[in-house]
């Protein structure tokens, strides 16, 4: 199916799909600057992450992490209100909303608690002597809130927009979606996370290419008139 003729989604989209973008490309820098510990334990990693040298790209990849946030909440708003504008999809534009929200939440706390403990060296100082097993456990607490918690919420919603977006995105995309949703809540097996984030650009792109077509198409019913 195409979905070429204006509807709920594709109208004004162009904020909604850079915000997919943004969440996208901002979480994956923040992804490649931190150095959080997880999988594998080496005393070394936790000594690294913690380090007076270390401390500023941390808090980087925080402030990356958390700006990102925004633009995933503002392409869910417009999805809630592309699925809301049909009266038989109001149930699954509540479903996606919440869970959606849920995921964003999760993802804030997640990438808190590791930002958390490098401020905690930072402002504390030499006082603050923490076991490395202690610090690596708490990182990895923040660990699954961002690929546990938030990556299978957002996932659960996802497979929510595909299942309700017959008519309102085209068919591949939905396919897509799908895919990407289920690899959000695989997202604990951390390669999946990825896939998860190409979602959300991939999305995002349509959204904003969806937008100028829309406008072009309204442009000509104008001349025509």
């Amino acid at each position: 199916m195409h979905t070429d003729e204006p509807n709920a989604m594709t109208s004004k989209p162009l904020a909604a799909g850079i915000g997919a973008l943004a969440f996208g490309a901002m979480t994956l820098a923040a992804m490649f600057i931190s150095d959080a510990p997880g999988g594998n334990y080496t005393s070394a990693q936790v000594a690294g992450y913690v380090s007076r040298g270390e401390r500023a790209s941390q808090l980087l990849a925080f402030f990356l992490a958390m700006c990102a946030i925004p633009g995933l909440i503002y392409l869910l708003a417009h999805v809630r209100d592309a699925l809301a504008a049909s009266p038989e999809h109001r149930r699954a534009a509540s479903l996606v909303w919440g869970s959606g929200i849920a995921a964003a939440a999760c993802f804030a706390i997640g990438w808190g608690v590791d930002g958390g403990q490098v401020l905690a060296h930072l402002e504390g100082g030499s006082a603050i002597v923490i076991p490395p097993a202690v610090t690596y456990l708490i990182s990895e607490i923040g660990v699954m809130f961002v690929f546990g918690c938030g990556a299978m919420l957002l996932g659960f919603a996802l497979v929510t927009l595909m299942v309700s977006s017959r008519g309102l995105m085209p068919n591949w995309l939905r396919r897509l979606t799908l895919v990407f949703g289920l690899c959000g809540i695989a997202g604990l097996a951390w390669a999946t996370f990825f896939v998860l984030l190409l979602g959300t650009a991939v999305i995002g792109a349509w959204l904003i290419a969806a937008g100028r077509t829309q406008a072009s198409h309204e442009l000509a019913v104008e001349a025509r008139t």
